[in-house]
């Protein structure tokens, strides 16, 4: 196993990449899950914290470890969401990102991995029943060989970082996209 920077306190809930320079205006919100002392669990935290700083003024970056129906009604009204997760059902170090949709049918055999109370597809359906809306988005989901404990990622995982990183800043780019421009403001 391969070690990565020291853990994010997920308990926390915390957000990365952002100044305390005021208000911001949120039109992508980026949820990361997982926990960075279940080794490639951790992985979706590594990103996050190798992304943080470069993101456009309009997203924000949350790690939420488990997700919570809570963390989908906590997204602002006119904004996407971003999830990054890893996942069973991939080639170890595989890195996808599938509509919300296509997770929440069932079609894949994409199993995002750090909802652990509900399933994914539960969770998503229980936030849209409860906003009335569905939720706008997209999830970035990595393949995973190791979820036991201990910090480190394995080869595979480790290798597939970069890949991790591009793919959650061009779908960041592109959820944003699907904001309306009215609902931006």
């Amino acid at each position: 196993m391969t070690p990565h920077p020291p853990a994010v306190p997920v308990d926390e809930r915390a957000a990365i990449g952002q100044s305390g320079a005021g208000p911001q205006r949120v039109v992508v919100e980026v949820l990361v899950c997982g926990s960075p002392d279940r080794a490639d669990d951790g992985a979706p935290s590594v990103a996050a914290r190798m992304i943080g700083d470069h993101l456009s003024g309009d997203a924000r970056v949350r790690i939420v470890g488990q997700l919570d129906i809570d963390d989908l009604l906590a997204i602002p009204a006119g904004a996407a969401v971003v999830i990054v997760d890893a996942a069973t059902g991939l080639r170890p170090g595989q890195v996808v990102d599938l509509p919300l949709t296509g997770v929440i049918g069932g079609q894949g055999r994409v199993r995002p991995r750090s909802s652990h109370a509900l399933a994914f597809a539960e969770v998503l359906g229980l936030a849209e029943l409860i906003r009335g809306r569905p939720v706008c988005g997209r999830i970035v989901a990595i393949g995973a060989v190791e979820f036991g404990l201990g910090a480190g990622l394995s080869r595979p995982v480790a290798a597939a970082m970069p890949a991790l990183i591009q793919a959650i800043r061009g779908v960041i780019e592109q959820v944003a996209g699907m904001v309306p421009i009215e609902e931006r403001f």
